[in-house]
C-alpha cells in the first residue's frame, strides 16, 4: 500500500500547473447593452474623475510623451498637459477656456476648448453620433499601466473613416489606451498611459503656469464662431455621413484683402481641418491628394482666387470628398 505524499510535497508538485493555469477574472461590469451607455461611461469618467499620469502618443516614425493632471471639483473641470519631448509647451484648461503657453517665443494662445478632445477625454456627447457611424462592442480584456481594462472596438460602417480600439479601466471606465486602425486593421497611431494614478486631490498649484513672467507674454486670442456659425459663407457641401462642423475660426492675413477661414469637421473621433485662404501665384496647380505621416490625409486645390487645403485623420477618399465639396454660399468672398 502506497503512502500518501506529504502535504508540502503535494503542493510543490502542483505549482507548475498552478503557474500556467489561467488566473481567475474579476466580474465584468462594463457590458451595457446600449453602446451609447457604454460611451457615456467613458465620457463621464474622463470628465469627473481626478487622475494624473504620463501618456505617450505614438505615430509613424515618432513618439511624444506628455504629463497630464485632471480634476473635477464643485462643477469646475481643470486639466493641465505638459509636453515632455521636443519644444516645451503647456496647456491649462478651465472648463471651456484653454490657454496654451509657448515659453520659447513667450506667447500664450487663448481659445475655446469645447471642440478640442485631448486624451483620455476623447468621447463627448451626442453619443448617438458614434453609434450611427461605428459598430461598438466590448471584445475582450487587457492590462495597461498596471490596470485591468476592457477592450472596446469601434468598427466603421463605411470606408470613409478609420476604426478605433479603446481600453477602459475595469474599475472606473477611464480610457487608458486609444488606437487608430488603418484600412487593414493595422495600428497607425496610439495614445496610451505608461503610468497613471486615478483618484486623489491634485494640488491647485498644479493648474497654474510653471513659467515666470507670463503676464508680459504676447497673447493671441483665437476667435471661434462656434459650430453653427456661417459668417464666412464657406461650408463643406458634401461632407461624409456623420461629419459636422464643430468650429469656425477666421484670421486676418497681412498683405491680403481677405481673411483665412479655418473650418473643423468631425464625426466625434476623426477630425478634418479645412483652410480657405487667398491664392498666390498666377497659374493654378493640379489638385493634390496624398497620404501624410501620422495617419493624415492631405488635399490641396485652387478654386478661382482661393486656395483650399484639407488635412485630417481620414482615408484618402474622405479627404478628397471633403476638399472637392468646399463652396461659398455667398456671391462674393469676405
Amino acid at each position: 500500500m502506497k503512502k500518501p505524499l506529504p502535504l508540502g510535497l503535494a503542493l510543490l508538485l502542483l505549482l507548475p500547473a498552478l503557474a500556467w493555469a489561467d488566473p481567475p477574472r474579476p466580474p465584468d461590469p462594463l457590458r451595457p447593452a446600449d453602446p451609447q451607455a457604454l460611451l457615456g461611461q467613458l465620457a463621464t469618467a474622463a470628465q469627473q474623475l481626478s487622475y494624473s499620469g504620463i501618456f505617450v502618443f505614438q505615430h509613424e516614425g515618432g513618439m511624444e510623451a506628455s504629463r497630464v493632471v485632471h480634476t473635477f471639483e464643485r462643477g469646475q473641470e481643470k486639466t493641465r498637459i505638459d509636453t515632455l519631448d521636443g519644444p516645451p509647451r503647456e496647456i491649462i484648461r478651465l472648463n471651456d477656456e484653454m490657454r496654451c503657453y509657448f515659453p520659447d517665443v513667450h506667447a500664450i494662445r487663448l481659445q475655446r476648448a469645447e471642440s478640442r478632445h485631448f486624451f483620455p477625454a476623447l468621447i463627448a456627447p451626442p453619443f448617438e453620433a458614434y453609434s450611427d457611424n461605428y459598430d461598438i462592442s466590448v471584445v475582450g480584456q487587457d492590462r495597461v499601466a498596471g490596470h485591468d481594462c476592457h477592450v472596446i472596438a469601434l468598427r466603421p460602417r463605411d470606408p470613409l473613416r478609420y476604426g478605433h480600439e479603446f481600453c477602459a479601466d475595469a474599475a472606473t471606465s477611464l480610457l487608458l489606451r486609444a488606437v487608430t486602425l488603418g484600412p487593414h486593421n493595422e495600428p497607425i497611431q496610439m495614445s496610451v498611459f505608461t503610468a497613471v494614478t486615478i483618484g486623489g486631490h491634485p494640488d491647485p498649484a498644479q493648474f497654474r503656469p510653471a513659467f515666470p513672467g507670463t503676464d508680459n507674454w504676447r497673447q493671441d486670442n483665437v476667435p471661434s464662431l462656434g459650430p453653427e456659425a456661417d459668417h464666412s459663407g464657406w461650408v463643406v457641401a458634401n461632407a461624409p455621413p456623420g461629419f459636422h462642423k464643430i468650429v469656425e475660426v477666421r484670421r486676418p492675413m497681412p498683405g491680403h484683402g481677405g481673411a483665412m477661414t479655418h473650418l473643423v469637421y468631425s464625426d466625434g473621433l476623426s477630425t478634418v481641418s479645412v483652410f480657405i485662404e487667398p491664392a498666390e501665384g498666377e497659374a493654378p496647380r493640379p489638385d493634390r491628394v496624398e497620404m501624410m505621416p501620422n495617419a493624415l490625409s492631405y488635399y490641396s486645390a485652387r478654386r478661382d482666387d482661393r486656395q483650399i487645403t484639407a488635412v485630417g485623420e481620414v482615408p484618402l477618399a474622405s479627404i478628397k470628398q471633403i476638399g472637392q465639396s468646399v463652396i461659398n454660399l455667398r456671391s462674393s468672398h469676405p
